[in-house]
């Protein structure tokens, strides 16, 4: 049976990804989450490194005193074994 990766490309502020990290870990203290525990450590440790780049390349751009509003476009890939 092949397996199959869906992705989804979602734009959050650098806020938004703070705050989604919160949530995971309130989450991961409830004891009925028993089940989802493995998923959500893995969502958790793939969104710290999300908040990771978003901070580097903020200092970046910030060091390299660009002017205007840019994007910065990141991604998180993950293979299957």
């Amino acid at each position: 049976m092949n397996k199959y990766i869906c992705t989804a490309k979602i734009k959050y502020t650098r806020q938004e990804v703070q705050l989604h990290i919160n949530a995971l870990k309130i989450s991961l203290n409830d004891p009925s989450m028993v089940h989802y525990r493995g998923r959500y450590e893995s969502l958790l440790k793939d969104m710290k490194s999300i908040e990771k780049q978003m901070s580097e390349k903020e200092n970046d751009a910030m060091l390299d005193r660009k002017k205007g509003e840019h994007v910065v476009e990141s991604s998180v890939i993950q293979e299957i074994d």
